[in-house]
């Protein structure tokens, strides 16, 4: 037998040993490994997106009207004057809630003031009073104004379909002090 057929012979059979090495080393650690750190990385900015969507409505909500049509363009401008927001799937404008609370910043104003002029009189008679609107809260629902659950977290990879449980972001909560709520100083009588 000849030596130098042998040694010629070895290097043929471990053709193909490389590519199914890289071929399942990519499979089951540099590619879930990439895939995680995007997913991780659209989690984190959703989160901060959140956090903004609701500081910039309840921003825009405590110097605007208190009316339907002021409180859907404060929910357009926070969500950044789209429908949607970007990266998340299916968070819509609905999705933003905007609350006005009596004096302990978490009891809803009970008899909403006919304008904003109303709700100046209203705190001056009776600061702690049902009618008094002293604060905004606005948050993210998933369910609108109702019980206010989380919203769930829908991976772009599908890796949500095989995490045990359920993945949701927090309840997202802003609450600012009233400003104007719309009332222009020059006007001094009660509503029109």
């Amino acid at each position: 037998m000849n030596p130098l057929r042998l040694r010629h012979v070895r290097p043929v059979q471990q053709r193909g040993a490389t590519a199914v090495e890289f071929v399942l080393c990519a499979m089951f650690v540099f590619f879930p490994l990439v895939f995680g750190m995007i997913e991780l990385s659209r989690a984190l900015y959703l989160w901060n997106t959140m956090t903004e969507v609701t500081r910039r409505a309840a921003r825009a909500a405590a110097v605007s009207e208190f009316d339907t049509t002021s409180k859907a363009a404060v929910q357009r401008y926070a969500m950044f004057g789209t429908d949607k927001l970007p990266l998340a799937g299916d968070i819509t404008d609905a999705h933003v809630t905007i609350d006005y609370l009596q004096s302990d910043a978490a009891t809803p104003v009970v008899a909403m003031p006919t304008c904003p002029t109303a709700n100046l009189v209203n705190c001056t008679a009776n600061p702690n009073g049902p009618s008094c609107i002293r604060f905004v809260r606005v948050r993210l629902c998933l369910d609108g104004a109702g019980s206010c659950s989380q919203i769930p977290y829908k991976s772009i990879s599908g890796f949500h379909t095989f995490a045990p449980g359920r993945l949701s972001f927090p309840r997202f909560t802003t609450i600012s002090p009233v400003g104007s709520l719309g009332r222009s100083p020059a006007i001094t009588t009660t509503c029109p």
